[in-house]
């Protein structure tokens, strides 16, 4: 098949054709049976057969001017070549139908403008320089396939090596050509680079053929046809016999289809109070009630035109049904001329009158009410399964706030984004240990002592304000890296212990466990292992958990406290307010300290009540003899008041800022020159 592409010298006789000659007639034998399999394959799948026909004659024209013609040799050779051109460029992405984009269909118009503009000029204007024109079209025509070669790439499956070997088979015929022109290549280099081009636009426009042919589904005989009664149990919800959420989807789709400026306001509704009735009657039952009060919302706004039909002409069906407890009806907000506000809220009151006044099964009885969540399509959203997810966005939010009828709010998007970036920052400093840790010293009041200390973490967060793990300790829950921070926590207060007693100390260092999802019996091996690793005793750990998550802890996690004070770690309530419930649980178990918040003690707060209570609760230790300490002492004026209601121990700001803990050592030294410890 490749010999047409080449001359060899024959001693023996004349050769009987011309290289140009043997390639028409390579080419003819070649184009027939294509064309013959694409006349066949038509029936079967769409497939454009004038394209491999008019580049194969545009071709054999080009090579018959190049032999016969005398007069327009030329004129009919940069003809021919620049239809093939255009016809190469133009096959591969007329024949991936898959894409057919505005884009796509600009370019490839502008390019078959540019071959008929250089048509007319090269027969029109006789002055026009031949070698500049082609240069000029060629080049552009080339730019243009470029583009569309390229979003063909980006939105469609088109192997990338194909079209770029295709691209530069015709820059090689343009370049050809243009030196040809010029009298710098010979004719035989310009059959060769135009017979190349032929056959790798014939590969691709086969190998798309194929494609097509692979892709086309098999025909099942004997397939039984859908029943009504299926189609509608695959479309609609079996509890309360709305439209489903696929469904709602179609229709949307279909409607923004046809209705291109269609302005649709998407409603997402649910009983706010019908959680109680699955507690009490169980999910069987409750979905009777539901099934009544879907059908009474159906009934009432089956005639209302403004909202779109989810259901056949003849049964509207307004009101579809999502997961959960979540209804949706969407607002057509193109047939008024009111403000969409107003309309949405007309709705929302007529969906609101169509829930009945008490609703009963059996014996039980209770009164319903709406919450409404709304997201607009353009405004809030192009997509319809992302409108949608946005509204119910919005009713989660205002059921959070008590708001009967939220709109979606934009900036939760870039709060969300925001908050996402945010954890991805943390998981990756928390896979780096990119922390500062630092130790916050606990002082005794009257004679300066050291109480102990307070393992505290930095988190910079991009930014020259750290933040403290209170403020971020819940990005870590949601990232997932909870755990690992928790980890990387007791192995530095480890490291800090060792540190101490290496120089002396022998004081404790607490850790704050502000989540119960670390609670975890892999904490307890964790914390077994860094007491073998330091080779220290246990007992000067303290594990600080806050009030909150260790009433909230569930009975294994009180198990795994209990092991950690098998294990000799101290136990410290953190936030101690004095609650019966916390009293109690002090009564079940020795807790080694506790601590209360002293911020209300500075001289600009005006809680009387606040200081009332912190007073009450120094007292409340003192009579359980619990050891007490005072945080955030962050001014000269708390310290006062805290030491004059009898506290003995405290931290904070005002006590001492802290430090890292490599720099223990010059701390422990300039502390005790500051304050020389009493000797015992």
């Amino acid at each position: 098949m490749w010999l047409g592409l080449f001359s060899f010298p024959v001693f023996s006789a004349p050769p009987v054709f011309s290289f140009t000659e043997f390639n028409i007639a390579f080419v003819l034998g070649l184009s027939i049976p294509v064309l013959v399999i694409v006349a066949v394959m038509k029936p079967v799948v769409e497939v454009k057969w004038w394209f491999p026909a008019l580049i194969t004659a545009s071709l054999l024209g080009m090579l018959y001017a190049s032999l016969y013609l005398s007069t327009y040799q030329v004129l009919g050779m940069l003809s021919c070549a620049m239809i093939f051109l255009v016809l190469l460029c133009l096959w591969l992405v007329k024949s991936s139908a898959e894409f057919n984009g505005g884009k796509l269909s600009i370019a490839t118009n502008t390019m078959a403008s540019c071959a008929l503009v250089y048509l007319v000029a090269l027969w029109l204007l006789p002055t026009i320089d031949a070698y500049i024109a082609w240069a000029a079209f060629a080049g552009l025509i080339l730019c243009l396939a470029g583009y569309c070669y390229w979003l063909l790439v980006k939105n469609t499956a088109i192997k990338v090596y194909r079209v770029v070997f295709q691209w530069l088979l015709c820059l090689m015929f343009v370049v050809t050509m243009f030196m040809w022109l010029n009298t710098k290549l010979d004719i035989l280099w310009l059959v060769v680079a135009a017979v190349l081009s032929y056959l790798v636009a014939l590969i691709n426009g086969c190998w798309l053929l194929v494609e097509r042919l692979l892709a086309i589904e098999p025909v099942q005989e004997n397939t039984e046809s859908v029943s009504v009664e299926d189609m509608h149990s695959l479309t609609h919800d079996p509890a309360t016999n709305l439209p489903s959420y696929q469904q709602v989807l179609y229709t949307l789709e279909n409607t923004i289809k046809l209705k291109s400026k269609s302005e649709l306001a998407v409603i997402v509704f649910k009983p706010i109070n019908f959680q109680q009735v699955n507690s009490v009657l169980g999910h069987h039952n409750s979905d009777i009630l539901l099934l009544q009060l879907a059908y009474c919302l159906q009934q009432k706004m089956s005639e209302n035109s403004h909202l779109i039909n989810f259901g056949p002409k003849l049964q509207p069906a307004r009101i579809a049904r999502l997961h959960s407890l979540n209804f949706v009806a969407v607002l057509d907000l193109s047939h008024s001329h009111h403000p969409n506000e107003t309309l949405i809220s007309d709705i929302c009151q007529q969906l609101s009158a169509a829930v009945p006044d008490a609703m009963s099964f059996k014996s039980f009885s209770l009164n319903f009410d709406l919450s409404f969540g709304i997201a607009i399509m353009g405004e809030h959203g192009n997509n319809v399964s992302e409108v949608i997810a946005h509204a119910g966005d919005a009713l989660l939010e205002g059921e959070k706030n008590q708001h009967k009828l939220s709109y979606f709010d934009n900036k939760s998007i870039l709060f969300a984004e925001q908050q996402l970036l945010q954890m991805e920052r943390l998981k990756e400093d928390v896979s780096n240990e990119n922390l500062r840790w630092y130790l916050q010293p606990q002082i005794g009041l009257s004679d300066h002592s050291l109480k102990g200390f307070e393992l505290k973490v930095h988190w910079y967060n991009n930014s020259d304000s750290p933040l403290e793990l209170e403020a971020f300790i819940a990005t870590a829950e949601h990232s997932g890296d909870i755990y690992l921070l928790t980890k990387h926590m007791i192995k530095q207060a480890f490291k800090g212990i060792y540190f101490l007693q290496k120089q002396g100390v022998y004081q404790p260092v607490s850790v704050n466990l502000l989540s119960k999802h670390i609670l975890e019996p892999d904490l307890v091996d964790f914390i077994e292992l860094q007491i073998k690793t330091f080779n220290v005793p246990a007992k000067y750990l303290l594990i600080e958990l806050t009030e909150e998550v260790m009433l909230s802890a569930s009975d294994r996690a009180k198990s795994i406290i209990d092991q950690l004070k098998s294990l000799d770690v101290g136990i410290s309530i953190d936030g101690f307010s004095g609650s019966y419930e916390s009293l109690r649980y002090l009564r079940k178990m020795s807790i080694s300290q506790v601590k209360i918040d002293c911020q209300q003690l500075d001289v600009n707060s005006q809680s009387r009540a606040d200081k009332a209570i912190i007073n009450a609760l120094i007292n409340l230790t003192r009579n359980m003899k619990l050891p007490l300490i005072g945080t955030n002492i962050d001014s000269a004026d708390a310290e006062r008041a805290f030491s004059a209601m009898g506290g003995e121990f405290a931290q904070g700001q005002h006590i001492n800022r802290g430090f890292v803990i490599d720099e223990l050592e010059i701390w422990l030294e300039n502390w005790f020159k500051q304050y020389p410890p009493r000797k015992v």
